[in-house]
């Protein structure tokens, strides 16, 4: 019977290794680990190998050697939180592979600073291209693994030159847990992103009690939030109501025409669950709606410099659809996203041009089975005059609503 690999969480210190794991190692061949992880087992005597940022040649190394060799793999933390256990269950049959659990980092601090984290949100940026702030600003309860590029102080400083309102939020930064060298440091995001922190760090975000201190992400930010051409963006009220009427969730979002990309942005900002198509054919847009995907550090938006008949066909089938532009070819688009939408899924259409609201008003008439309903949004603002204010108004626009039954 051949012998399983076994990945072994090691917790965050020596004696978080049980009796269990100190026999499956002293019965192995070869033990794998970071260095760190390695040293707690200065006795062994078999092969040790230190693990290398080529995770492929590590595992084309597991499977030439399992056949003859009993190997160990170590993990710092446990095996499946944010470490090597993912990757190797992703590479290896559950048969071939046993993993044993153990403490994590995260769990750890919780239990120092005797903080329930039923209610937490993890993140990890260790090896991430993207980060997504949005998402971390807006979680109650935020923790946060870093790595030696991206330090936890290093996290903080961003997070106030992308949010510096959020400069005020109570936070934790705690390091080299588990060592002798561990701190954990009780303050704010303005304070931490004056340390110089360890490799070994964690950034926690804690709850605001009492006062907002951050904007994170809300639905309707205001223009200025957002780099776009001028008239090339949908404004906040009409954005606002264009999502609720899109009724988005987990899934497939297109978002046609994108302008400025502030939809198919705040819709993304809802769940990593949605993944958002972004349709621009002008490239100075384009580069509009990148800045923004990186200043608001999300994941989940897949642009396409193209224009919309180019694309169309190939898009994956969505669950909603809002269609903010359409090169002239408003009902082609239309039609074509009522092929590919799924069964119930909704397209919403902002219009102001009165050929465009002739045109999706001949379409409504002939395809009432698609129709949901039609909304006209008249938006003032106040604007001080002398000492007092009045009511400006924005042009009216009109949102369609489409259905597929």
């Amino acid at each position: 019977m051949k012998s399983k690999i076994t990945i072994a969480g090691c917790g965050i210190a020596p004696g978080d290794i049980t009796e269990k794991i100190r026999k499956i190692v002293n019965n192995s061949d070869i033990i794998i680990g970071g260095k760190r992880i390695l040293d707690f087992f200065y006795d062994f005597k078999g092969t040790k190998i230190t693990i290398s940022n080529n995770i492929d040649e590590l595992i084309e190394k597991i499977r030439k050697l399992k056949e003859r060799k009993k190997i160990t793999i170590l993990a710092s933390g446990d095996p499946l939180f944010y470490g090597i256990g993912k990757t190797l269950s992703s590479k290896f049959s559950s048969d071939e592979i046993e993993i044993i659990p153990n403490i994590s980092a995260m769990q750890a601090l919780f239990a120092k600073l005797k903080l329930p984290w039923e209610k937490a949100k993890f993140f990890s940026i260790h090896g991430q291209k993207k980060i997504n702030y949005n998402s971390i600003l807006t979680s109650e309860l935020a923790i946060i693994y870093c790595d030696n590029k991206t330090k936890a102080s290093d996290l903080a400083k961003i997070l106030i030159e992308k949010f510096p309102k959020s400069s005020k939020r109570p936070a934790i930064l705690a390091e080299q847990l588990g060592t002798e060298k561990e701190k954990i440091i009780n303050s704010s995001l303005a304070k931490i992103a004056k340390q110089n922190s360890s490799e070994l760090s964690i950034l926690l975000l804690l709850p605001q009690n009492s006062f907002i201190t951050d904007p994170g992400f809300s639905i309707g930010l205001p223009d200025s939030e957002y780099f776009h051409e001028k008239n090339m963006i949908t404004h906040p009220e009409v954005r606002v109501i264009a999502i609720s009427k899109l009724k988005p969730g987990p899934g497939i979002i297109w978002d046609l025409g994108a302008g400025s990309g502030s939809v198919g942005i705040e819709i993304a900002s809802l769940s990593e669950d949605i993944i958002v198509h972004s349709v621009e054919s002008n490239r100075s847009r384009c580069k509009n709606i990148l800045q923004n995907i990186e200043k608001f550090g999300l994941k989940n938006i897949i642009l396409h410099n193209a224009n919309i008949t180019q694309v169309i066909e190939e898009l994956p089938p969505p669950r909603g659809v809002f269609i903010g532009g359409s090169g002239n070819k408003i009902i082609f688009t239309l039609q074509q996203s009522l092929k590919k939408i799924l069964p119930g899924g909704r397209i919403v259409i902002p219009s102001v041009l009165l050929r465009t609201k002739t045109e999706l008003n001949k379409f409504v008439t002939e395809n009432k089975k698609y129709f949901v309903e039609l909304i006209s949004i008249s938006i003032s603002h106040s604007e001080k005059i002398s000492d007092n204010y009045m009511l400006k108004p924005e042009n009216p626009v009109d949102l369609y609503i489409f259905e597929k039954k």
